[in-house]
């Protein structure tokens, strides 16, 4: 699990700003807590507020960022990393950027701190706490100039010559040592336990833009235990709705390029015809080999119960957005649900009733073990139930005269601002607790 990730110089965040899952506010909310061996105490997600272009995002994209950097290593030289450093500044891309994660594995707390530019990876140093003190694994610097890596493992790490050299050779001066000993051929069990828990854990970003239906369904192709909890999941949401069925690929692809051959004008206007088949053939002779490795379209049909004799069948692109966005995200609720995972979901109202939305939030609090959800939103309706949400879990963006950005916790509030009874949800309409839009008067003059 996640306990913090400080974050500086990155996006809008100029000076080191904190994410932190830490409880820090004991209110009896125990479906949020997981409490680690040394009783540090952590919460299961955590809501970040915020007006529009305020950095909610930018913190998720740390996150993602940082995954990247984990388990996909750069393969040229050349190229920079996917971030841009605080810009409203003189000399923007001479200065370095920071994160430190803390983060746990197997119940061991280990902490990870990285320095980097848009080019390089200036230092790394991970450590881990089997006692009160901590004990490194490893530390690398790179000198810039010469773009060479070196690697050093603490006294407690038995690391063979060879395969440290190797490793070395490999850690390119724009890639982390995690990267590259994951396109390593050499065995460090320390670092391979890291790496497949990084692989597993984090999740990944999911943002408006994304399409999950195919994610959710092979889900339910390849899992019985899961199409049937995704379908109880959406039952809950729709009781019209009977069932989700997922077709199988062949069939999805065939399906797709019929109808694009049915609407393609040009065709239909000669005497020359192409069958489905060798549409399909010309059509999969165009994509990368890798793509073909997973399924790239899924027949989906929700059937719905209109009395109780009659059914009818409703393809995919018929259903409603919200029907289809709630789908998509069911996937990905089952999986932080049955496995420890760790999902940034940005804007997670977009498409979704208040009260659904509460409920998928609901779903993940009191049936996930392990896993962590960090969520962006503007939805005031979750801060009305001061037994729902905790006040170390809502975190607020607000964007700075200077162009940074400042982030803190409604837990930080003392109560001469925030009470104890003190209604949540009001003091952020009223903008006691900042992180609004501060719009003014909605007359606009057309003479200026």
């Amino acid at each position: 699990m996640i306990h913090y990730l400080k974050i500086k110089n990155f996006g809008p965040i100029k000076d080191e700003m904190e994410i932190n899952f830490e409880v820090a506010d004991s209110n009896g909310l125990d479906d949020y807590v997981v409490e680690m061996p040394d009783k540090i105490q952590l919460i299961k997600l955590i809501y970040i507020y915020g007006a529009n272009a305020s950095g909610k995002t930018t913190i998720l994209n740390a996150f993602e960022f940082l995954r990247y950097l984990l388990i996909h290593p750069k393969n040229e030289k050349e190229e920079v990393l996917d971030f841009e450093p605080f810009l409203f500044c003189d000399r923007p891309y001479s200065k370095h950027s920071f994160l430190e994660l803390a983060f746990y594995v197997s119940d061991i707390r280990y902490i990870y701190n990285l320095e980097f530019t848009k080019t390089s990876i200036v230092s790394e140093k991970l450590a881990f706490y089997q006692t009160k003190k901590p004990t490194e694994l490893f530390s690398r610097s790179t000198d810039l100039k010469k773009r060479f890596s070196k690697i050093d493992f603490g006294s407690k790490i038995k690391v063979p010559a060879r395969e440290k050299d190797l490793l070395e050779s490999n850690t390119l001066h724009n890639n982390t040592v995690l990267g590259a000993y994951a396109k390593t051929n050499v065995d460090i069990p320390e670092l391979e336990a890291l790496n497949k828990w990084f692989i597993s854990f984090f999740f990944g970003l999911i943002t408006s833009n994304h399409m999950l239906n195919e994610f959710t369904s092979r889900l339910i192709e390849r899992d019985p235990q899961a199409n049937v909890w995704i379908n109880t999941l959406l039952n809950k949401a729709d009781s019209q709705l009977m069932e989700v069925k997922v077709g199988s690929y062949e069939e999805g692809l065939n399906k797709m390029l019929q109808g694009s051959l049915n609407r393609n004008t040009v065709i239909r206007g000669t005497t020359y015809r192409l069958s489905t088949q060798e549409l399909r053939n010309r059509f999969v002779s165009f994509l990368p080999k890798a793509s073909l490795e997973k399924p790239l379209f899924h027949e989906i049909n929700f059937i719905h119960k209109i009395t109780d004799t009659k059914t009818f069948t409703l393809p995919y692109e018929s259903e409603s957005s919200g029907t289809k966005k709630y789908f998509g995200l069911s996937g990905p609720l089952y999986d932080v649900v049955h496995y420890p995972r760790m999902l940034c979901i940005d804007e997670l109202e977009t498409s979704l009733h208040p009260d659904l939305m509460k409920y998928y939030l609901q779903v993940f609090l009191l049936n996930s073990k392990k896993s962590q959800l960090l969520i962006t939103t503007h939805s005031t309706a979750l801060l009305d139930n001061e037994d729902f949400i905790r006040r170390d879990a809502l975190w607020l963006c607000e964007k700075q005269d200077t162009g940074s950005i400042n982030l803190y916790s409604a837990a930080d509030f003392d109560s001469n601002t925030l009470r104890k009874d003190s209604s949540i949800q009001k003091a952020y309409k009223t903008g006691r607790l900042g992180a609004k839009p501060n719009l003014g008067s909605p007359y606009i003059d057309n003479n200026k």
